[in-house]
């Protein structure tokens, strides 16, 4: 296991100010019995904010909305949610800093935003390391509780759950069908040190966009492309400017459902359960419909007249020249090696 090492650096900011963002109490007052004592108990609401750039309609953005709902049922009403989506209260960056300092008490997010905080756990975000869906699955079940202890130990986050975006889908205002008509396409990627290194590896042009500005980005030319779920590029319409679909399977995207440390550990013991059940529960259903979902939503957009490539003609260069930016990674950060082998030392032989 790789140790978590706490750091006084962040992607952004790692100080947790946590538990007091959202704690506000609402007492019933109690009733009078004949004998003029007090009936019934005052009974603490403690509201939390759900704050994502999951798109409306996606399989995410749906868990959380029944998420909200369950934890509210289990908890008795003690725990009372308000889900904001699609960047509703800001940028996916500025949105896991809230959530680290505890802004937001829950959110989502891929591990590629950890940074020089959790390199280990960023290195999932390498091109190329899932096989296929049971890989993904054997490492959820396996190591999940590691990456946690990683992610709390170093971030000030801690994980509820597990759901996902699915395999990355590189979308184009022109046809990439192999490496070579990648060469200098201006990419749009998070600002993140793994999606700069391994688009510049595969020879494209990684322009940092905050997700929310991309597709005015792409209608203006200030990016010529994009990568993301189906479901994100059919919620947000990036397929209009952007009408040509890879299937390069650089990248599969488990995104951990993510509470404030300090929120989470502060509640009662029966609270903290719900909410870890509910989001393991929920999750784990998201998982198989983002898999159900990515089939029809590929029907529905070859039905707008989006063209869709499988995979490159010649992915296996795609793998190779996404290996040096690995070889780079593990040199800067030799933990991350150590962990990324534990990883696929789950495919499936």
């Amino acid at each position: 296991m790789f140790s978590a090492r706490s750091t006084g650096k962040t992607l952004i900011s790692a100080t947790a100010i946590g538990a007091g963002a959202a704690l506000l109490a609402a007492c019933a007052p109690g009733t009078e019995g004949a004998d003029g004592a007090a009936e019934g108990t005052a009974q603490e609401t403690i509201e939390y904010r759900v704050a994502t750039i999951e798109g409306v309609g996606t399989p995410m953005n749906d868990g959380f909305e029944r998420f909200v709902e369950e934890v509210e049922q289990c908890s008795d009403g003690r725990l009372v949610g308000t889900n904001y989506p699609a960047g509703q209260l800001g940028g996916f960056v500025d949105l896991i800093d809230g959530n680290r300092n505890g802004t937001y008490e829950i959110t989502s997010g891929g591990f590629d935003v950890e940074g020089e905080l959790a390199p280990a756990l960023s290195a999932l975000s390498l091109g190329y390391v899932f096989e296929d869906e049971e890989h993904v699955e054997r490492v959820i079940e396996e190591m999940t509780p590691q990456m946690a202890e990683e992610l709390e130990a170093t971030t000030g986050a801690t994980i509820l759950g597990m759901g996902e975006d699915g395999w990355r889908w590189t979308f184009t205002s022109r046809p990439v069908e192999n490496i070579e008509d990648l060469r200098g396409l201006k990419i749009r990627v998070p600002e993140a040190e793994i999606p700069l290194g391994l688009w510049s590896a595969l020879g494209a042009a990684p322009t940092p966009v905050p997700f929310t500005e991309m597709y005015n980005a792409l209608e203006t030319g200030v990016i010529e492309g994009g990568e993301s779920a189906l479901a994100q590029i059919d919620a947000n319409a990036f397929w209009e400017p952007a009408p040509y679909l890879n299937n390069t399977k650089h990248w599969f995207n488990i995104k951990p459902v993510r509470a404030n440390a300090d929120w989470f550990n502060a509640l009662e013991g029966d609270l903290q359960e719900c909410l870890r059940t509910t989001a393991e529960e929920v999750f784990a259903e998201v998982r198989t419909t983002s898999r159900d979902v990515e089939a029809e939503t590929l029907e529905k957009l070859q039905a707008e007249g989006v063209t869709v490539m499988e995979e490159p003609t010649d992915l296996d260069e795609w793998k190779a020249r996404s290996a040096t930016y690995d070889e780079q990674y593990f040199a800067k950060y030799p933990e991350a090696k150590d962990f990324i082998d534990d990883v696929k030392s789950l495919a499936a032989n």
